[in-house]
């Protein structure tokens, strides 16, 4: 990896978080900094609102005389699969919420067994499995019905390195039906039952994208509006492909294929 001049200030208090330029909301703002702290021109940043605003810019052509940030090398660390000790309850509000809406009880128990999927009261436990079967991350988010709450972290914590997030559901990739790629996790599962002949796979995030250069080949279905334009200027157009069908329906901005596969 090659060093570089600039990188985006770590988070220490609200002091270094600032009013984005773009959709002026406070302390949603950071600043490109580099190694002696200081800072380029104001308008060399990212604002965190990812989907609401999406404002990055980064300083390129500004020079700096502090030296390179040189990356540092930190060991991936997974996570120990007796430690995954999560059971799956179908009164939990989602998986209720899906068994209601396909009326099929074991079809929705069965996909969410093959992603190894949980459920901790009413939050989903969602792993990330590579194609070694190992477990490299794992995400808890709560739901009410449907819609997800604003509860999400992850339960366990690195002690010698780093986890590294890969795609949602890479344990099942094998190119024997063609590779979806969707954002959310919930989709994925959605569309594992109501599209059964395809793999779907999900990056776990906006930013996460980049993750599909794992896969040889994929068709890629971004959430409707600023998402499809910001994956579409960062796919791999010789190996992916992606899908439009959203942006052509009448779908609020920022729907995905859940969204699509209730309305129908």
């Amino acid at each position: 990896m090659e060093n570089f001049y600039w990188k985006l200030e770590e988070y220490k208090g609200q002091n270094t978080r600032f009013r984005c330029p773009k959709c002026q909301k406070a302390r949603e703002y950071t600043r490109f900094v580099d190694s002696d702290g200081n800072y380029p021109p104001y308008e060399y940043g990212k604002c965190n609102r990812e989907n609401k605003c999406g404002y990055f810019n980064y300083p390129n052509s500004i020079q700096t005389d502090a030296p390179k940030f040189t990356p540092e090398m930190i060991q991936q660390e997974f996570i120990n699969w007796k430690n995954y000790r999560y059971n799956l309850n179908i009164d939990s509000d989602l998986v209720k919420f899906m068994i209601s809406f396909f009326g099929d009880e074991q079809k929705v128990i069965n996909t969410l067994k093959k992603y190894y999927v949980r459920t901790d009261k009413n939050s989903m436990i969602f792993p990330y499995i590579n194609k070694s079967n190992q477990l490299t991350y794992v995400k808890k988010m709560g739901y009410n019905g449907f819609n997800r709450t604003k509860y999400i972290y992850t339960p366990f914590k690195a002690k010698i390195g780093v986890f590294k997030q890969c795609l949602f559901g890479l344990h099942l990739v094998d190119y024997s039906k063609a590779v979806h790629v969707v954002e959310s996790e919930k989709t994925a599962l959605f569309c594992d039952i109501y599209y059964p002949n395809y793999t779907w796979i999900a990056t776990g995030g906006l930013n996460m994208i980049s993750k599909i250069d794992d896969l040889e080949n994929a068709v890629i279905f971004a959430d409707k509006g600023k998402s499809f334009v910001k994956w579409s200027e960062r796919i791999n157009t010789s190996k992916f492909t992606m899908n439009d069908m959203l942006e052509k329906t009448d779908l609020p901005e920022g729907s995905d294929l859940a969204d699509y596969i209730l309305k129908r």
